[in-house]
């Protein structure tokens, strides 16, 4: 009698552990590996097992700041209905793809897989694995030619989208690099360099704030009013990788 009552409140429910082959992956590639099932203390029904591909953001709210907001980049179900006896246990190999959209594990930014099972009238048991997630291989490129230029990425983290460039529900967040010149000729010329990557299967759309240094001839006003930064786009794909250092050097002097 007690063995069905604790059953039915989700005392002693089946337990799942997703081992996964390595740690380390690109945006869209595939993860594979087993899920280990270990069944509870009474036989039970399992709807579905499934992994959801989550990451952390920055909200900010009048002058609080909170960088550990969960958002969910994909779910994605694992297998089919099935049945685990009481102490059993399953080995049922899986794969999926990653979300090509899955930012980079730097700076403030986290990605993690929690995996979990859907059991009638039980708690939903979970397991939580961090991964590593290299940048985009178009977001890599332009990290290589920032620092081409002596620019050095200082801060990474992801934020809600702009509202006003009308792509948040497409794009719900939005992962911003923030870059200042350490060395080479925009050391004097530049403050920080920011941009914003919105990725797609076979390019990307950069947004990207120059912040140049003032000059002696500048308004005093001019920074108050943010007039020595300048917005701009820059699109771009992989014919273009070999050909992004000369495209992002001509942006910049545009805009010095």
């Amino acid at each position: 009698m007690f063995k069905k009552l604790f059953h039915s409140i989700g005392i002693g429910s089946a337990q799942v552990d997703a081992k996964i082959d390595t740690e380390d992956f690109k945006p869209g590639e595939t993860v594979e590996g087993v899920l280990d099932i270990e069944g509870g203390n009474s036989e039970q029904r399992i709807d579905q097992v499934y992994v959801t591909v989550a990451t952390n953001y920055t909200s900010e709210i009048g002058d609080n700041e909170d960088d550990n907001v969960r958002h969910v980049l994909g779910r994605f179900k694992l297998t089919d209905e099935f049945v685990i006896q009481e102490g059993e246990k399953k080995s049922i190999p899986f794969s999926f793809q990653l979300p090509v959209r899955t930012p980079a594990t730097l700076g403030k930014t986290r990605v993690w897989l929690e995996t979990g099972m859907d059991i009638k009238k039980a708690l939903d048991p979970r397991d939580k694995d961090h991964i590593h997630v290299d940048p985009h291989p178009l977001v890599d490129a332009f990290l290589d030619a920032a620092d081409s230029f002596g620019l050095e990425l200082k801060e990474v983290e992801c934020e809600f989208t702009p509202i006003s460039f009308g792509l948040r529900k497409e794009f719900p967040i939005v992962q911003e690099f923030e870059f200042k010149p350490e060395e080479g000729k925009y050391k004097r010329k530049l403050d920080e360099l920011e941009a914003l990557f919105f990725v797609y299967e076979s390019e990307v759309v950069a947004v990207i704030e120059v912040d140049r240094k003032m000059r002696n001839e500048d308004h005093p006003l001019a920074e108050i009013f943010d007039l020595d930064e300048s917005n701009v786009v820059l699109r771009y794909g992989f014919d273009d990788v070999d050909d992004l250092p000369e495209k992002l050097e001509a942006l910049i002097e545009k805009n010095l």
